[in-house]
């Protein structure tokens, strides 16, 4: 006796509904790990950064995000060791101690000729890279964009909307 092809297809989509309903259960709550941890970061002053240069590479690759250690004095620094630090206003410089004099730091991005022109000092130290995640900032930067922020908030309501839909037991009950 044959099965028709009703029964096959239902029996299809339900499958693949029930599959569609794991990953959105999955992405809801791996978003709200990361969510929930960032902000336990921040609140342990431990701050996530997005590599823009290659002038760590290949340590530090372009796009990576670092997290930095904002706890750490200047003074437990040694030389070896990655530092993030502000030039000016806006500029945020992640690289490695190659040198310390009399309470002043020389740093040099691993993938540069030179030294760094200016000293790191109490005044402008930021903190010490702990962490590394090479190339996720690729999605960070996207997030940043109008266009990726619209996609991120589509994308949450989607998964928010889906995850209270009832499950096809819940309606047959």
């Amino acid at each position: 006796m044959a099965v028709p092809f009703k029964v096959i297809l239902k029996s299809i989509i339900l499958f693949v509904w029930k599959q569609l309903q794991k990953i959105i259960s999955f992405l809801t709550s791996l978003l709200i790990f990361i969510a929930i941890t960032v902000v336990i970061l921040y609140l342990l002053k431990i701050k996530p950064y997005v590599v823009t240069t290659g002038s760590m590479e290949p340590a530090i690759p372009l796009h990576s995000v670092c997290f930095v250690d904002e706890n750490i004095p200047l003074e437990s620094i040694e030389i070896g060791e990655v530092i993030s630090f502000r030039l000016g206003d806006n500029m945020l410089v992640t690289h490695r101690v190659t040198d310390i004099q009399d309470d002043e730091y020389s740093t040099k991005g691993d993938a540069n000729n030179t030294k760094d022109a200016a000293s790191v000092t109490k005044e402008n130290y930021v903190g010490k890279t702990i962490l590394v995640f090479p190339k996720i900032g690729i999605v960070l930067i996207y997030l940043h964009s109008k266009r990726g922020k619209i996609v991120a908030v589509t994308l949450m309501i989607l998964l928010l909307i889906l995850s209270f839909l009832p499950k096809k037991e819940e309606k047959e009950q």
